[in-house]
C-alpha cells in the first residue's frame, strides 16, 4: 500500500532515545538534516508560535528546539498557550529552556508584549468545538480574533508570518472533481453553524490578505489530514480512532460505510512543508498541504488493522454521499518550493502505532 518511500538518512540509529516531547530523536534528527538550508535562514530568529501546545504545537517547538541544539541558530520562541503548565507538567524535558518563552493567554486575547517577532506561525485554532449553545461563536471568535491578534503581535519587523489554514475552507467537494485546488472557490454554505470553522479559517485568510496589503509577509497553508505521535486517539480523527483501538486489541469500528475518501500525511511531511512555506512561500498565496495518495475509510482501517494487529474491522455505517472525500491537489507545493511526500501510510501508521504503545505503556507503569 505505500506508494511513497520512506526516507532514508545517514543520521545514526538510536534505539529507545525520544525527544523533548516523546517523538523519537531519529526522526526529529534526519528533519533537521534534510531541511537545514532552511533553518538556516531562521538563524538568530524570534518566533512567536500560537497553539503551542496543541497537536501542531508541539511538533514545532520540538522541531525547532531539536534544529537549534544540532545548528546553534540562536532561536528564541515565544509559545502562547492557555495552560503552559499543563504542557510544562507532561512535558518537563521543556522546562527551564531558556529559549522558550511562554506566554499564557487565550488567542483572542492575546497582550501587545512590545516584543517584536521575526516570524510568527499562527497554529491556535481548536477543531472541536466546546460544549455549549454558544460553542460556534466562541470557535469563529478564536479563529478569527486570534488571527488579527496574532498579526498586531508580530511587530512591524516580522518577516514571515505564517497562517495555518484548512482544507475546510473549500466546503464540500463536488461531483467530477478528485482533489482540492487552491483556486477552487469558497463552497461553504454559511447559514449552517457547523461550517464555522471552515467560514473561519476563510475569514482569517481574507485578513491575511489585508494585512499583505499593508505590509505584513503573510503566507497561508491549508492543512488537511494528518497522522502521528501527539494525535488526538479520541475525538473526530478517524484513523486516531483506528490506531487506538487496534493497538488495544478492539475491532476498529468503521461509522460510514466505508467509501468516503480521504488521505493522511505524516507530521514529519508536515513540518518540512510548513518550514518550506515560512522561509520561501510566496506571500498571500495559498498553499495546499496534506498527501495526495486517496485511500477509502475502509482501506484504511483495514491498513491499520492489518499492520497494529486489531480484532478485525466492522463497517457499521449506512450509504455515505458519492462526493464526500477530501484530497488536496499539491502541485503547487511540489513545484514551487519543492516540497514533496517522504513517508507512506504503511510507514506512518506503524510509527504512529509505536508511539501509542509506547504512551500507553508508560502510563501503566507504576
Amino acid at each position: 500500500m505505500d506508494a511513497v518511500s520512506t526516507h532514508v538518512s545517514a543520521v545514526p540509529q538510536m534505539p529507545g532515545k525520544t525527544s523533548r516531547s516523546g517523538i523519537e530523536q531519529r526522526e526529529l534528527q534526519e528533519l533537521v538534516l534534510e531541511t537545514e538550508a532552511q533553518l538556516r535562514s531562521l538563524g538568530n530568529a524570534s518566533i512567536l508560535i500560537t497553539g503551542a501546545t496543541g497537536w501542531f504545537g508541539v511538533w514545532l517547538i520540538d522541531f525547532l528546539s531539536a534544529a537549534d541544539d544540532m545548528l546553534n541558530l540562536d532561536l528564541r520562541i515565544a509559545a502562547v498557550s492557555r495552560d503552559p503548565e499543563r504542557f510544562l507538567a507532561k512535558f518537563p524535558a521543556f522546562s527551564g529552556d531558556s529559549r522558550i518563552t511562554w506566554i499564557k493567554a487565550d488567542v483572542r486575547e492575546l497582550p501587545a508584549t512590545g516584543d517584536e517577532y521575526s516570524h510568527v506561525i499562527h497554529a491556535a485554532a481548536d477543531t472541536t468545538a466546546r460544549p455549549g449553545s454558544n460553542a460556534a461563536a466562541q470557535l469563529f471568535d478564536t479563529i478569527v480574533d486570534g488571527t488579527r491578534r496574532a498579526l498586531a503581535a508580530a511587530g512591524p519587523n516580522c518577516r514571515s508570518f505564517l497562517l495555518l489554514s484548512s482544507g475546510a475552507v473549500y466546503g464540500p467537494a463536488r461531483a467530477g472533481s478528485a482533489r482540492f485546488y487552491e483556486e477552487d472557490a469558497e463552497t461553504a454554505d454559511v447559514s449552517l453553524l457547523r461550517n464555522e470553522y471552515a467560514i473561519g479559517k476563510r475569514e482569517a485568510e481574507r485578513i491575511c490578505a489585508v494585512a499583505g496589503g499593508e505590509g505584513i509577509p503573510a503566507r497561508i497553508a491549508r492543512c488537511f489530514a494528518f497522522v502521528g505521535p501527539h494525535m488526538p486517539f479520541d475525538r473526530h480523527f478517524a484513523i486516531g480512532n483506528f490506531i487506538a483501538d487496534a493497538a488495544q486489541g478492539q475491532p476498529i469500528r468503521v461509522r460510514s460505510d466505508g467509501r468516503p475518501q480521504r488521505s493522511y500525511l505524516y507530521m514529519t511531511d508536515l513540518l518540512r512543508a510548513l518550514l518550506a512555506i515560512l522561509t520561501e512561500g510566496s506571500v498571500g498565496r495559498p498553499y495546499n498541504v496534506g498527501s495526495e495518495i486517496c485511500f477509502t475509510i475502509e482501506q484504511v482501517a483495514r491498513c491499520v488493522d492489518r499492520i497494529v494487529g486489531g480484532g478485525g474491522v466492522m463497517i457499521e455505517g449506512v450509504q455515505s454521499d458519492p462526493c464526500d472525500r477530501y484530497i488536496p491537489d499539491t502541485t503547487r507545493l511540489r513545484t514551487e518550493l519543492k516540497c514533496a511526500q517522504h513517508i507512506g501510510l504503511e510507514t506512518a501508521i506503524a510509527q504512529t502505532a509505536a508511539w501509542y504503545r509506547a504512551q500507553i505503556r508508560t502510563q501503566m507503569s507504576p
